[in-house]
């Protein structure tokens, strides 16, 4: 005989807290918890669907705050998660459970991490261990310069004020939210052409010395087996990326720069096309305020139309889509009361 299962969307649920901050030493966690425990509480007060809910438990999850580890992008204020998650209430063969894990659908608000669902960081393959040793510095250097710089996604959309649109949506993703305060810079320092380019030739032009160095031991090793290649493949990407370079006129040098497949060995182009390059503008945060402040929250944005949760119920048998009706009861235009200023 078959199982019997059914979900239970009248079934009366809960709000649940979880606090999983690290305890850190030296971090004032009480500080952080009360900020992210009032996110929380203001989702709550905010939208309908997780005040009373019905169907699930709504769990919520504190966690992050690297504990003294400073990431990359020169972040100043503490990195952490609020993370939403809907656990739904079914009967399978009578008897009355809860969704658990990966089964429980979910979304999560990025606090002080305001790069990760808008920039594509520019980086490339770092030194070896047998690559020549005297070229490392070099290398590492280069990388490090490269590292600076994102390709980033367009703007779609400011929402309200400190609430911007990001084009970054797959699926039903209309995008990704940056939530900050409208009154500090921007996060993106806009790039030329011939910024990225340097950068991208400064790199490439080390690596190529070191690739033609292992290059040439590996036809020494070939040469003692008496084995000689059809053809000689040597390394010549910097040469053609610096051909790209000098094809550019000073003026489209000067314009910003653009990253799109179709533009060559570089990728980069002078004529509007794909993602912005940037750099991230460490001015953008506040270092008057606590490393615990709240200064920028980033989510997936994933509002659904009634066709859309109709489609999600079909192909998951019967199951409400919880994530997309807590956006649809989200007003998102007004999470810029979220964000500390003083």
């Amino acid at each position: 005989m078959g199982q019997s299962f059914q979900f239970q969307p009248d079934k009366p649920g809960k709000f649940i807290l979880q606090n999983k901050l690290n305890k850190c030493s030296g971090l004032d966690i009480a500080s952080l918890s009360n900020k992210l425990t009032a996110i929380t509480e203001w989702v709550r007060q905010n939208n309908t669907l997780v005040h009373s809910p019905t169907g699930f438990y709504a769990l919520i999850s504190l966690s992050g705050n690297f504990c003294d580890k400073r990431t990359k992008n020169d972040n100043f204020g503490i990195q952490s998660s609020t993370y939403f998650s809907f656990h739904h209430f079914y009967l399978e063969n009578g008897v009355s459970k809860t969704a658990t894990g990966n089964t429980a659908h979910g979304t999560t608000f990025l606090i002080n991490n305001p790069i990760n669902l808008i920039g594509q960081q520019y980086t490339e393959t770092v030194f070896q261990t047998n690559d020549p040793p005297r070229l490392k510095d070099s290398l590492d250097k280069a990388v490090k310069n490269l590292q600076k710089y994102y390709s980033t996604a367009t703007v779609l959309k400011e929402i309200g004020p400190g609430v911007r649109l990001y084009a970054t949506g797959s699926g039903w993703s209309q995008g990704s939210l940056l939530v900050f305060n409208p009154d500090r810079t921007d996060i993106w320092i806009p790039v030329t052409v011939k910024e990225i380019l340097e950068a991208k030739l400064a790199y490439y032009k080390i690596k190529q010395e070191i690739d033609s160095i292992n290059y040439e031991k590996v036809l020494a090793e070939w040469a003692k087996l008496n084995f000689k290649p059809d053809r000689i493949m040597r390394p010549n990407l910097y040469d053609v990326m610096k051909k790209e370079f000098e094809n550019f006129t000073p003026e489209e040098l000067n314009r910003p720069a653009f990253s799109s497949a179709r533009s060559g060995i570089s990728t980069i182009n002078a004529l509007g096309e794909g993602r912005p390059v940037m750099k991230f503008n460490s001015a953008s945060w506040d270092r008057t305020l606590p490393v615990t402040a709240v200064q920028f929250m980033s989510l997936q944005y994933r509002p659904a139309k009634m066709a859309q949760l109709e489609e999600f119920k079909q192909g998951n048998q019967g199951l409400t889509d919880y994530v997309g009706l807590f956006f649809n009861k989200l007003p998102v235009e007004k999470m810029g009361v979220l964000i500390q200023r003083k």
